[in-house]
């Protein structure tokens, strides 16, 4: 089906010089229309140029000329118009016309007119050229160049501003951002440690001081004072809240390996449910936020004590790691292990002394991990947070925050470009990312940031946007034959209708 795009062109002064003065020629093209002939291998252009206004003395002459321009620097020149004062006329019908064999030269002559000065007159115009892919691209204009110097077309001065032919309509095509599924928001971790100390073989805290049953002194205050200062600065940002606050309980590897699991899950559990109730009465948080896990042989940081150690000899070292290193994958196998540090010759002096009384008991031991996200809060007020702590949001909540403001707008473009930031491998970041690019004619940037925005609906109709400002609208016709779910979808192929 052939597409008649009608420009108009407003009246316009345009200003030539001939050799010596400067002339101002009053002319305008109207109702300009191009169309594809010839089954789309042709480009037509048809235009009236009205004289009217232009006054011509005997022995001036004036080329019009239209010239068919890309963003990239391509041009098509097609056929002059030569506009002739009375004598000049009658001189180029007899051939006699000064330079008239440069001017074949310079330019393409379609036709000669001689201007009747002070009556309306009117230039029908119509030519075609071949069409070119360039041509189908989105910023592709037309302009019609006048001089009377016949110096060449170029040299001379345009009707002003270039009319975009409109053979493409891509700038008319929609794009459709995504707004992401609701996920868990961001958490920010602080993590720590913390020797809470427990009487032997005992799960109980004690948070004042104790006088355990053999004599030793437990004082705890500090120790959990370390845990409350977590909390108070994993809570300094007012729009912060606990998600989680988890309690993880280390043994030393002395006693059997069950047994070992047995205390360090009951004193992990302990410390949670104190933590818990803490935490609740200070910041009415449910005590549900607290967790806790143990690990029974505090191994791993053996074997770093024992990388650190300077008061052993390399004999020591080498005999220690090979034995820590060696495969476990049972209790037993632990329990082997812990046997050789009391009994083998190697060891069995360094573990009595050293390892037992100095070494272990650093390894009893806990650590905790404070996790804080934002607050609940609406669409408004996450617009405040996107400026100041956009990682603690979600890419869900990013999009909302977006369309609070008109697509395409300077704020919203911001968002767009924050959530990618924050979300660079996120196919929806990429996709909005992307459709903010086409708009803003950006097909470089678009191109790229739809290889990682997948294979949604929305997708395929950006890329198809893309395919059609490149030139490509048979390209463009087939994507979105394949997601004519999409309304966007609906409407750019209506848009495109058929070759």
């Amino acid at each position: 089906m052939k597409r008649y795009l009608h420009i108009i062109m407003m009246a316009v002064a345009a200003f030539v010089c001939a050799p010596g003065a400067c002339a101002a020629y009053s002319i305008s093209a109207d109702n300009v229309v191009l169309n594809r002939i010839n089954g789309g291998k042709s480009l037509h252009l048809s235009a009236d140029i009205v004289l009217d206004s232009l006054r011509l003395k005997g022995n001036e002459q004036i080329f019009v000329t239209p010239v068919i321009e890309g963003e990239n620097g391509e041009s098509v020149i097609l056929p002059t118009i030569l506009v002739t004062g009375r004598g000049m006329h009658y001189a180029y019908e007899r051939g006699t016309m000064r330079g008239l064999k440069k001017y074949r030269k310079e330019y393409d002559i379609m036709k000669e007119v001689r201007r009747d000065n002070g009556h309306p007159q009117t230039i029908d115009y119509s030519a075609s050229v071949e069409m070119q892919p360039w041509m189908m691209t989105r910023n592709v204009s037309v302009s019609f160049r006048f001089d009377n110097c016949g110096c060449g077309v170029l040299a001379g001065s345009s009707t002003g501003e270039p009319t975009d032919t409109l053979l493409n309509p891509a700038g008319n095509m929609y794009v459709a951002y995504i707004t992401p599924r609701v996920t868990e928001l961001p958490v920010s971790i602080h993590e720590g440690r913390a020797r809470v100390q427990f009487e032997v073989d005992r799960t109980e805290l004690h948070d004042n001081v104790y006088q355990c049953r053999n004599g030793q002194k437990i004082d705890n205050r500090q120790q959990l004072k370390v845990i409350y200062d977590s909390i108070e600065y994993a809570l300094t940002d007012p729009n912060v809240e606990i998600a989680k606050i988890e309690i993880i309980g280390y043994a030393s590897p002395e006693s059997p390996y069950e047994h070992n699991k047995e205390l360090a899950t009951g004193r992990s559990r302990a410390l949670a449910e104190y933590i818990g109730k803490y935490v609740g009465n200070k910041y009415q948080i449910s005590q549900d936020v607290t967790d806790f896990d143990a690990v029974a042989e505090n191994w791993d940081e053996f074997r770093d004590q024992v990388v650190k150690a300077k008061d052993i000899t390399d004999a020591q070292r080498a005999a220690l790691l090979e034995l820590i290193d060696r495969p476990a994958f049972s209790p037993a196998d632990y329990d082997g292990k812990e046997k050789e540090l009391k009994t083998d010759p190697r060891f069995r002096d360094l573990y009595r002394n050293k390892i037992l009384p100095q070494w272990f008991p650093h390894l009893r031991a806990t650590k905790f991990r404070i996790s804080t996200r934002l607050k609940p809060m609406n669409d408004r007020q996450l617009s405040e947070i996107v400026a100041v702590s956009p990682e603690k949001m979600s890419l869900n909540q990013m999009m909302r925050v977006a369309r609070l403001y008109p697509e395409g707008s300077e704020d919203f473009d911001k968002v767009i470009e924050t959530a990618l930031k924050y979300y660079p491998d996120s196919e929806e970041a990429n996709l909005n990312a992307a459709a903010s690019a086409l708009r803003k004619q950006d097909l470089k940037k678009a191109a790229s940031l739809l290889e990682k925005a997948g294979d949604s609906p929305e997708a395929v109709n950006a890329r198809a946007v893309l395919l059609a400002k490149e030139g490509d609208l048979e390209g463009a016709r087939k994507l979105l034959d394949t997601v004519e779910s999409l309304p966007e979808a609906q409407k750019n192929r209506a848009l495109l209708g058929e070759d």
